[in-house]
């Protein structure tokens, strides 16, 4: 399965998002609609969007488009250990998205129903995946709420030691991959093809499933 953003709710540039339209023409694909947004609005869109899966990443739309739509939680939302898992389920999600830095911990993670979603592939971050607050801090536009990311991690920052400068480096995102079993494995690519691969783990031969 494919997962594409939806032009205006993606976290990603809009440049490689879809519109509605171009979206529902589609089969077989995931929608991402990870950008804050105003929780009903969000659920509102999800009715609009004639496919099964979508990807949220605010409450209010996770616990309320979950009674029709199966709704995957955003690695934006940070699900961290079980207590997260545990929380999500109880809002009826389908799947929770666990950061890439946290694949050698993901055999340890438990729930009764709630999907584990991992990245076999991933563009890995100087924070935690979905976490990072440069871009809000630095230039005004958030990720998460403008879909716009200024990049202040691969610019060149000098590092000062007793008022001496003694090195220049950056946290340019570095693409990764892995071998992680969990019941889908992500590979995301979505920032330069506009599209990403979710495989279903009975099919995936790191899954447990």
């Amino acid at each position: 399965m494919k997962f594409v953003g939806l032009k205006g709710y993606s976290r990603y540039s809009d440049r490689k998002a879809l519109t509605l339209d171009e979206v529902n023409s589609l089969e077989n694909i995931a929608v991402v609609l990870n950008r804050v947004r105003d929780g009903k609005e969000l659920v509102k869109t999800c009715r609009k969007i004639r496919h099964e899966h979508v990807i949220l990443n605010e409450l209010y739309a996770i616990s309320d488009a979950s009674k029709f739509k199966k709704v995957t939680v955003s690695v934006g939302m940070s699900t961290m250990n079980n207590l997260d898992l545990w929380f999500y389920e109880e809002l009826g999600a389908h799947a929770a998205v666990i950061p890439p830095e946290l694949n050698d911990e993901v055999g340890g993670f438990e729930s009764r129903s709630l999907k584990i979603e991992a990245f076999g592939r991933a563009f890995v971050e100087m924070f935690y995946k979905g976490r990072c607050q440069l871009s809000a801090y630095a230039s005004g536009k958030s990720v998460k709420r403008d879909g716009i990311c200024s990049m202040e991690c691969a610019r060149t920052w000098e590092v000062f030691y007793s008022g001496r400068k003694i090195a220049e480096v950056n946290f340019r995102p570095e693409l990764k991959v892995y071998d992680v079993e969990a019941d889908y494995i992500k590979h995301e690519i979505r920032q330069i093809e506009g599209e990403g691969v979710i495989e279903d783990g009975a099919d995936n031969k790191h899954s447990k499933s």
